[in-house]
């Protein structure tokens, strides 16, 4: 594999530190997230979890401790089903109470957000969370009447009207709040194509497009994050303000772990860094990934090494803890270093995989001087601050 650094004209990257106020809008530029002084922002971060089950024990400890480990971004996997548990009465007491609450603490703390429909099994009737019971009352509780439930809302025009209307009220109510990075539309769209025939991406592209037609009447601010489906024609043809937010989970599930196994996780990494990033030309930022193993051993050696590819690929990403416990002991090696935060800073680059250009034969030296320079303004702002405390 090659990984080439294509360096564009300077060797200065300037980005909002990790624990900046939230000033302005975040927009897209090139294959980039920018904040409002066109200064490139990496989101790394973390999902906040228990908006469906448990949205008042959140805390504000919680977004305090977020931005101490260097976190700049949360996402929120919000509840369809708490928006509207009664077919076309939108309860927006949730979003009052719960969602802009943890948005107030966020802002306090210089942390963006971003708000996602969440789904899994796709609604509490086939075990999961998503959507309300209206929607899928007619379906039985098992493994086919939840494929049967999946494979219909892309096609029943009724179903996606209450959920576009469910997304243009949201956007409404957040669109003058740029501590709002953006919307995920929803989240992990999966089709299953046996159920009905001709049943393709297409119609996720579609409904994405339907989506971000109505949020632009209310909202034409913020960033609309898009989640690849199990099947995608990558043809949509909207490009403004978007950012690919495919989740990474590799091996995560498997039974046992070594960086032995790290070849196997950046071919699925540079995969997706080809697809959304070189193809598509657009930013790429990773709204899930963990590990699941059983043994601590293999869970923090996968999640090490997930990190130093997101470092290695510049992509921004959001941890996704599997409980409460999780959130409130978040591993030490995810918090964002000095060392990460400058090289964030320092060189204006793309990576690209598999693309020869002419400045390969440089790279080599280029990566040293960086490296050199890199070290340079770390100590120095280490001797800067021991000469001042003396």
């Amino acid at each position: 594999m090659l990984l080439a650094l294509v360096l564009t004209g300077t060797f200065w990257l300037p980005s909002c530190p990790s624990h900046a106020e939230t000033v302005g809008f975040l927009s897209v530029r090139d294959t980039w997230v920018t904040g409002a002084d066109g200064r490139v922002v990496l989101l790394r971060g973390v999902n906040y979890v228990d908006f469906d089950d448990h949205p008042e024990s959140h805390r504000e400890a919680d977004f305090a401790r977020f931005a101490k480990m260097g976190f700049n971004v949360v996402r929120f996997p919000i509840s369809w089903s708490r928006l509207e548990p009664v077919q076309g009465v939108i309860d927006i007491s949730y979003l009052t109470k719960y969602v802009s609450r943890d948005v107030e603490w966020a802002k306090k703390y210089g942390l963006y957000v971003v708000l996602n429909i969440h789904q899994f099994k796709w609604a509490e009737r086939f075990g999961g969370s998503g959507a309300p019971e209206w929607a899928v009352s007619e379906y039985a509780r098992n493994e086919g009447g939840m494929r049967e439930a999946v494979s219909s809302f892309w096609i029943d025009g009724e179903i996606q009207y209450h959920f576009i209307r469910l997304w243009t009220e949201i956007a409404r109510l957040f669109s003058n709040e740029p501590t709002i990075a953006g919307y995920d539309i929803l989240n992990e769209p999966w089709l299953y194509t046996s159920v009905i025939p001709g049943l393709d991406a297409t119609y996720i592209d579609l409904l994405y497009l339907k989506v971000i037609k109505a949020i632009r009447t209310v909202d034409r601010s913020h960033i609309i994050f898009l989640e690849p489906a199990n099947t995608n024609t990558f043809k949509l043809r909207s490009k403004e303000k978007v950012v690919w937010s495919p989740h990474f989970y590799p091996l995560s599930f498997a039974s046992h772990y070594s960086s032995q196994d790290v070849e196997r996780l950046e071919a699925d990494l540079e995969a997706k860094y080809r697809r959304f990033v070189i193809d598509l030309k657009t930013p790429m930022w990773i709204g899930e990934f963990g590990a699941s193993m059983h043994d601590e051993e293999s869970r923090s050696r996968w999640l090490k090494d997930a990190i130093r590819l997101f470092d290695k690929y510049k992509v921004g990403w959001a941890w996704w803890p599997s409980s409460d416990e999780q959130i409130r002991n978040i591993p030490s090696w995810l918090a964002i270093t000095p060392i990460q935060e400058e090289a964030t800073k320092l060189v204006y680059t793309t990576v690209t995989v598999g693309m020869r250009n002419p400045l390969d034969n440089y790279l080599p030296v280029t990566l040293v001087v960086i490296d050199i320079l890199i070290i340079y303004i770390i100590f120095s702002q280490v001797a800067r601050r021991k000469s001042h405390h003396d």
